[in-house]
C-alpha cells in the first residue's frame, strides 16, 4: 500500500437546539445570556477547522468539514413559531446551508396530511430535497409524505463520507439494524466498485505502482480533492511524471468517487453489542470505517479505538444538547490491498480518528466570528416571531422539572405533577371518566410559582399530538394498566420501557414494584356522581382521554385501547391544556402541583389484582399462560370461518331473519359446537345436519353450514349490546384450552326507548279547522260587503276598508297553516319555508287590517274636524290609502331584510340530552330574528295606537 498524502476531515455531530438560549435571551452575540445552540456549534467547527488548517504538516494537503444536525423538536421555540417544526428548515437549510438532518422516526408520523392522524401540524415545508432526512433503518411507506424526502445514506461530496444513521430499534417503522445497515453498506460498496475503487477477482499481483508508462493506473487515481501533488519534493520523480501524464489525459480523478462508510448508532448496550458483532462478521470490504455510538454504551471506547485489530474504528460517547462533538478523521489513499475474500481494494482508508468534546458555553471571543454574529442576529428575528405567541394561559404552583437535560426523568419513576396536569386537563376537556398519557412524552425544566405561559406548555410537552378519546370496559382497562405497570422500570432514568408508565387522572393505582410480572394491587376509579373513588368494575364502560400518539403510533397501546373505536379530536394537547388552565385557575387559585397519591407503591402488599385470574375465565380462542398469569390468543389457526364478521340488530327487528354461513376451508374434517351465545339471539340451522348445542356437528373438508338467526329483545334494557357468537372447532391444536381457533362473528343489539318526536300530530287538524273557520268567515263578510256595496248603509261604512279588513284578517288567520306544519308532514326545506312564512303572514295580515282601520278612522276624524269649523272638505279614497301603502311598504322591507339576512329555520332539539326524545321549533342562526321581531312589533303597535287616537 502506497500512501501519497493524508487528508483531514472534521465530522461534527450536533444535538444543539436551534436557539442559543431561551426565547427571550441572546439579543446579540455579546449578550451573556447566549448559551450554546447550533450557531455556537458551527462557530466552534469553523474555529477547530482553522486551527487544524494552520497546524497542518507539509504532507497534508486538504481539510474538509461536514456536520450532521439532529432535528430540534423538543422546545417551546419550535412549536411556538408559526412554521412549527418546519422552522428547522428555515434555519438549518435557509440560513446555514446544511443539506441533511437526522431525527428519530417519530417525525414520520407528525404530518397532518398523512393517514396516521397522530398530529394536526402541517410540516410539509420541512420536507425538501435540499435537506432530506437521514434515517437508515426505517421502511417509509410510499403513502407517507416523507417517502421522497428520506434517504438511508448521505453521500457527502465534500468529505467523501457515506454516512448512515440508525435509530432505536423500538421506534416506529423500524427495520432490524444489522440487516438495514448491511443493505446500505452493500450499496456503498457497489458504488465504490462501479467507480473503480474495488475490483473483484484478478491476479494476485496487480501492477498499479510502477514507473513511467506502467504508473498510468496509479496516476489516474489521484485524489485531487484531498491531495496537493506539489506538497512533497521527495516523491519518485517518474511516478509524479506519470501522474501528471494521467492527469493530462483524465478529466476527473477516480478517487473523487470513492466513499468511506460511517455509521451513527443510537440504542441501548445490548443492541449496540449485537450490531458491532454483526459488523465484525462482515467481509472487510463491507465494513464501516467508523462506528459512532451516540448513547455512550462503552466507556472503554470513549476515545476512538480500532476494535479487535479490524478496520472498524469505534467511538462511544453520550451526546447531548450542551456540548460540541467532533471526530477528526485522517484519511489516506491506498492503491493495492487484497482482503481475506480475494477482493482487491483501491481508494481511501481511515488511518486515525480523534474525538473532541467541549462545552458549547461559554464561547470565547476568538470563536465569535462574523458568521456567528450574523447568525445570532438572524436567529433573534426568528425568536421574536415565536415570542409573539407566548401569552399567559393560567396559573399554577411551582412545577418541578420532568427532565434535567440529561438522563434524569422523574415521571418515569412514578407519579409526577406535570403528568397530573396534562391528564387532568384531558379528562376535563373530554368530560371523561379517566385520562392517561405515557411518562416518556412529558419533559421540560418546569416553571416557577405563578404565571403559566404558552412556552411553558410546549417545553413540557413538545410533541404536537391531538386529544384522543374512546370507551373501554373494566377488563380492558385492567389489561392496559397491567401492561404499563409490568413493563415500567420505575427507575427515574431515561429508559425506553420507563416511558411506558402511564400518568393518570380519575384513577388511583396501588402497586408493588417488588412483584413480577403483575404488580397491581388495586385500581380505584373516580365516580363522577359521588366524587368518591370506587373499585374498578370489570364490566362497566369507562370513557377515557389520552393523546393521538398513544392511540395511533406507540405500540402496543393502540391495540390495547381498541384501535377501531378511537376518536382523534381536532384540538392539540397543548391547546387543550391552555383552555384548562384558563378556565379552572386564577392568580389566587392556581393549579395544585403536589403529589396526589394517584400511583402508590405499597411494597408490603402481596396479593395482586387479576380481573382475568383463572384458567376457567379464559374466553374462547385463548389459552392460559401461567408464567405471566394471563390469557393469550391461541397460536394455532384453523381456517373455519363465518361468511360475515358483524351483524347488527335493533330491537325493532323482531321479525327480521338473517342468515350466515360457516365454511370449513381446511383439507380435513372438523367438528363444531356452540360455545358462547346470548339468550336473546335465536340461532337455528337451515340444514338438518346441524345437531344443536348438545353435541358436536361434523363438518367435512370444504363443506358449509348455513344458519338462520333472529332476536327476542324483550326484557333488554336500553343501550347497545356487543357480543361475540363463537363456535368451538375441535381437532385444531395442541395448546391446552385451544382446540383450534374459534369460528366467531360479532352481533350488536341496539335497544332504544320508543322515539318521541313530539310532533303536532292530530293537533294540526285543529289548526287547519280554525283556519277554515277564519277563511270562511272572512270570505263570507267580504262577499257580503261586495254584493251590497251600493247600499247606503254599506256604502257609508266605506266598502274598500271593510274589504281590506276582511283580507287582512284572512291573511293573518292563514298563519295558522304554517304553524300546523313540522317535519312530520313536510321535508326540512318545507319546514324552513313554513317557519319563515309565519312572520310574513302575521305581519302583512295585521298591517292590512290595521292600515285599513287607521285610514278609516283618519278619514272620520278629518270629517269631524271640518264639521266643527263648518268647512267643507273632500277626502278621496287615495288620500286614505296612502298610510296603508306606506305601512305595508315598511313592513315588507323589514320582512325582506329578515328573510335575506337570517331567515327562520326548523331545528330539532334533544330533551335532556336524550337522542330519542326531541322537539322542533323555528329559530334563527343569530339574534337577528329577535331584532326584526321587535322592530315589526313596535312599528305596528304605533300604527295601532295612531289608529285609535
Amino acid at each position: 500500500m502506497m500512501i501519497a498524502g493524508t487528508a483531514v476531515v472534521l465530522l461534527a455531530t450536533s444535538w444543539a437546539p436551534l436557539l442559543s438560549g431561551q426565547l427571550h435571551q441572546c439579543i446579540d452575540a455579546d449578550d451573556p445570556s447566549c448559551n450554546g445552540g447550533v450557531a455556537a456549534f458551527r462557530a466552534m467547527l469553523r474555529h477547530h477547522a482553522s486551527q487544524v488548517d494552520s497546524s497542518s504538516n507539509p504532507t497534508s494537503s486538504s481539510l474538509t468539514t461536514t456536520m450532521i444536525q439532529l432535528l430540534d423538536k423538543d422546545n417551546a421555540f419550535v412549536h411556538m413559531h408559526p412554521l412549527g417544526l418546519s422552522v428547522n428548515r428555515l434555519i438549518l437549510n435557509g440560513l446555514m446551508n446544511l443539506n441533511v438532518f437526522a431525527s428519530s422516526p417519530s417525525i414520520l408520523l407528525q404530518n397532518k396530511h398523512d393517514y396516521y392522524k397522530v398530529s394536526s401540524q402541517d410540516i410539509s415545508y420541512l420536507q425538501t430535497e435540499q435537506m432530506p432526512l437521514l434515517l437508515s433503518n426505517v421502511c417509509v411507506p410510499p403513502l407517507n409524505s416523507w417517502h421522497p424526502y428520506t434517504k438511508s445514506v448521505h453521500f457527502d461530496s465534500e468529505t467523501r463520507l457515506a454516512i448512515l444513521s440508525l435509530s432505536m430499534s423500538s421506534e416506529t417503522m423500524n427495520v432490524p439494524q444489522v440487516e438495514s445497515a448491511l443493505g446500505s453498506l452493500r450499496y456503498i460498496r457497489k458504488v465504490n466498485e462501479e467507480n473503480g475503487c474495488v475490483l473483484v477477482g484478478g491476479s494476485d499481483v496487480v501492477d498499479i505502482g510502477g514507473t513511467g508508462e506502467e504508473s498510468s493506473y496509479e496516476t489516474s487515481m489521484l485524489f485531487s480533492h484531498y491531495f496537493d501533488d506539489n506538497n512533497g519534493s521527495n516523491t519518485n520523480t517518474t511516478t509524479r511524471e506519470g501522474e501528471q501524464q494521467a492527469a493530462a489525459t483524465t478529466d476527473e480523478d477516480p478517487l473523487t468517487k470513492c466513499w468511506i462508510p460511517v455509521v451513527y448508532h443510537s440504542d441501548d448496550t445490548d443492541k449496540f453489542v449485537s450490531f458491532l458483532q454483526g459488523m465484525l462478521e462482515l467481509p472487510k470490504h463491507y465494513r464501516p470505517a467508523l462506528l459512532v455510538d451516540t448513547e455512550g454504551n462503552f466507556p472503554e471506547y470513549s476515545q476512538p479505538t480500532l476494535v479487535n485489530n479490524s478496520d472498524i474504528w469505534v467511538s462511544s460517547t453520550p451526546m447531548n444538547t450542551r456540548s460540541y462533538f467532533q471526530h477528526k478523521l485522517s484519511i489516506s489513499r491506498h492503491y493495492h490491498r487484497r482482503d481475506d475474500d480475494g477482493v482487491v481494494l483501491y481508494g481511501l482508508q481511515l488511518d486515525n480518528v480523534e474525538l473532541t468534546t467541549e462545552p458549547l458555553y461559554p464561547l470565547s471571543e476568538e470563536i465569535k466570528d462574523t458568521t456567528y454574529r450574523k447568525e445570532i442576529l438572524a436567529l433573534r428575528k426568528v425568536a421574536d416571531e415565536a415570542l409573539q405567541n407566548n401569552p399567559i394561559v393560567g396559573y399554577s404552583n411551582e412545577m418541578p422539572f420532568a427532565r434535567d437535560g440529561g438522563s434524569i426523568r422523574p415521571c418515569k419513576a412514578g407519579e409526577c405533577p406535570i403528568g397530573n396536569l396534562y391528564t387532568d386537563a384531558a379528562r376535563w376537556y373530554a368530560d371523561a371518566d379517566l385520562a392517561f398519557i405515557t411518562s416518556g412524552g412529558v419533559r421540560g425544566p418546569g416553571w416557577p410559582d405563578g404565571e403559566v405561559k404558552v412556552s411553558n406548555i410546549w417545553s413540557s410537552l413538545p410533541y404536537p399530538n391531538n386529544l384522543c378519546t374512546g370507551v373501554m370496559n373494566g377488563i380492558h382497562l385492567f389489561q392496559l394498566l397491567n401492561y404499563s405497570m409490568s413493563v415500567a422500570t420505575f427507575e427515574g432514568e431515561n429508559t425506553d420501557d420507563g416511558g411506558r408508565l402511564l400518568q393518570i387522572s380519575g384513577l388511583r393505582i396501588t402497586y408493588n414494584t417488588e412483584l413480577s410480572p403483575s404488580r397491581i394491587i388495586s385500581i380505584d376509579v373516580l365516580d363522577r356522581d359521588s366524587g368518591l373513588f370506587q373499585p374498578i368494575d370489570r364490566l362497566k364502560l369507562y370513557k377515557f382521554a389520552t393523546d393521538s400518539y398513544l392511540c395511533g403510533g406507540y405500540k402496543p397501546f393502540p391495540s390495547l385501547l381498541g384501535d377501531g373505536n378511537l376518536v382523534v379530536e381536532g384540538v392539540l394537547y397543548q391547546e387543550m391544556l391552555a383552555d384548562f388552565l384558563n378556565s379552572t385557575t386564577t392568580k389566587n387559585a392556581p393549579y395544585d402541583t403536589t403529589i396526589q397519591n394517584r400511583l402508590n407503591n405499597d411494597t408490603s402488599a402481596t396479593e395482586v389484582l387479576n380481573l382475568i385470574e383463572s384458567e376457567e375465565s379464559c374466553a374462547p380462542g385463548e389459552f392460559w399462560e401461567a408464567d405471566i398469569q394471563t390469557c393469550s390468543s391461541c397460536p394455532v389457526n384453523v381456517d373455519v370461518t363465518f361468511s360475515t364478521e358483524l351483524i347488527e340488530f335493533e330491537a325493532a327487528d323482531q321479525d327480521r331473519i338473517e342468515s350466515i354461513t360457516l365454511t370449513n376451508n381446511e383439507e380435513f374434517d372438523v367438528a363444531i359446537i356452540p360455545k358462547r351465545m346470548p339468550d336473546w339471539l335465536v340461532l337455528g340451522s337451515i340444514q338438518s345436519v346441524y345437531a344443536g348445542s348438545n353435541s358436536p356437528t361434523h363438518l367435512g373438508a370444504g363443506e358449509s353450514l348455513e344458519f338462520s338467526m333472529s332476536i327476542e329483545p324483550s326484557g333488554l334494557e336500553a343501550g347497545t349490546i356487543y357480543v361475540t357468537v363463537a363456535f368451538g372447532v375441535l381437532d385444531g391444536g395442541d395448546y391446552h384450552g385451544c382446540v383450534g381457533a374459534d369460528a366467531s362473528f360479532d352481533v350488536t343489539m341496539k335497544v332504544l326507548p320508543a322515539e318521541q318526536m313530539n310532533q303536532l300530530g292530530s293537533i294540526r287538524i285543529a289548526g287547519f279547522t280554525l283556519f277554515g273557520i277564519i277563511a270562511i268567515t272572512s270570505i263570507s263578510f267580504a262577499g257580503f260587503v261586495f254584493c251590497n256595496r251600493h247600499q247606503q248603509v254599506v256604502k257609508a261604512l266605506q266598502p274598500i276598508f271593510l274589504l281590506c279588513i276582511c283580507g287582512g284578517v284572512l291573511v293573518m288567520g292563514s298563519s295558522i297553516v304554517p304553524m300546523s306544519f313540522d317535519d312530520g308532514i313536510a321535508s326540512q326545506r318545507g319546514s324552513d319555508i313554513a317557519c319563515m312564512s309565519l312572520p310574513w303572514l302575521l305581519t302583512l295580515g295585521f298591517s292590512v287590517a290595521i292600515s285599513a282601520l287607521f285610514a278609516k278612522l283618519w278619514r272620520i276624524n278629518k270629517l269631524f274636524s271640518a264639521s266643527n269649523s263648518f268647512r267643507r272638505v273632500q277626502v278621496r279614497v287615495r288620500d286614505v290609502l296612502m298610510p296603508l301603502v306606506a305601512l305595508l311598504a315598511v313592513n315588507i322591507t323589514i320582512l325582506l331584510c329578515w328573510t335575506l339576512i337570517d331567515p327562520l329555520v326548523y331545528e330539532r332539539y334533544e330533551i335532556n340530552g336524550a337522542p330519542w326524545s326531541s322537539y322542533g321549533r323555528c329559530v334563527g342562526t343569530s339574534n337577528a330574528p329577535n331584532t326584526f321581531l321587535i322592530i315589526l312589533s313596535v312599528l305596528n303597535i304605533i300604527a295601532l295606537l295612531l289608529a285609535l287616537i
